[in-house]
């Protein structure tokens, strides 16, 4: 039986293969990075065809390829406005509410992730009423 790194190569290998080639002597957090690439690749590709197939069409490795890069820039620059926004309150760990404020435009991702919060930690929502 494969293991997920044999699969993930097989994926890969159909899909324009990995984003980056690791090589010999690079830096841990890099060889971690481009591991980290190739799997999150990998997952979007699987989501992909998955909805593909439901749908009756296929994606082509162009496509899926696309997908996975801005897959990967969204989590980068997601990532980043975490640190942001943990810093700007001087914070040193990053908590749901810095996640609540980086998603607050994505209504769905922000009811999911109030979804996964215990209730004494959601907050009601309140709208803002300028009309007068």
């Amino acid at each position: 039986m494969a293991d997920d790194t044999d699969i993930d190569e097989l994926v890969l290998a159909g899909h324009g293969g990995a984003l980056h080639h690791a090589d010999d002597g690079v830096d841990p957090n890099e060889a971690r990075r481009d591991a980290l690439e190739r799997r999150l690749k990998c997952e979007v590709i699987r989501v992909a065809e998955e909805a593909a197939r439901e749908k009756g069409v296929q994606v082509s490795p162009h496509v899926a390829q696309c997908l996975t890069e801005l897959t990967m820039a969204y989590a980068e620059h997601l990532a980043e406005d975490l640190w942001a926004f943990a810093q700007h309150r001087r914070g040193k760990i990053i908590t749901h509410e810095d996640v609540l404020l980086a998603v607050r435009r994505i209504p769905a991702v922000r009811e999911s992730v109030q979804a996964l919060l215990p209730a004494e930690r959601r907050k009601k929502q309140t709208t803002l009423n300028l009309g007068g």
